[in-house]
């Protein structure tokens, strides 16, 4: 259904002139790609809004996105499934937030900090098959996300002392960006056995 819509939308602008007809299917994949995205945070933001949690969202999302970004992850077969397996964190992070004792939080923030950390230390940036990385890129991704994670630790390491929550809340988006990588390795290590 995106990949419909992007590629109509690719050419009405053809249509109109607004692009090179030759680059259709350039503007139709980003186009896609920016699609999928605004789906994604519109899934994000009614979920914080329908629970009340838009600060733990927001903390959430932009350690998650920043590292994401930079030291790479999971990519689902579909536009679909990418939706579902977000939301399905998301109602994950929803239910830890609403459950989790307090003790338990400040615990789980330390605790994913650390595996998280040395998780992304080890293995960013996870490349996916579709888009290889030159070493130059490589090695860039490789520092960016080596100086976020350092941001985020620190942020989340203050917090800890000032406000426990918002750390958990960090430490949260850090931990899913750890797993998202590894769920990528894994899954790319399997595609090799095949």
């Amino acid at each position: 259904m995106i990949e419909k819509l992007a590629l109509k939308t690719a050419v009405f602008f053809s249509n109109n002139r607004i692009i090179d007809s030759d680059d259709v299917k350039a503007y139709a994949f980003g186009l896609e790609i920016l699609f999928s995205t605004i789906i994604n945070f519109a899934v994000a933001l009614v979920i914080a809004v329908l629970t009340g949690e838009f600060l733990a969202f927001a903390l959430f999302f932009a350690s998650f996105i920043t590292l994401r970004l930079n030291a790479g992850g999971f990519h689902a077969k579909t536009h679909i499934g990418c939706t579902s397996v977000l939301a399905f964190a998301l109602l994950m992070y929803v239910a830890a937030l609403k459950y989790m004792p307090a003790t338990a939080k400040n615990i789980s923030a330390a605790i994913s900090l650390i595996i998280s950390s040395l998780t992304i230390l080890v293995f960013a940036p996870v490349e996916h098959p579709n888009n290889p990385l030159s070493t130059k890129s490589r090695l860039k991704l490789r520092k960016k996300a080596i100086l976020l994670l350092c941001i985020w630790s620190a942020l989340c390491i203050l917090l800890f002392f000032l406000r426990p929550d918002m750390s958990f809340y960090i430490a949260s988006g850090v931990l899913l960006s750890a797993v998202s990588m590894l769920a990528e390795k894994i899954k790319m290590s399997l595609m090799r056995e095949i």
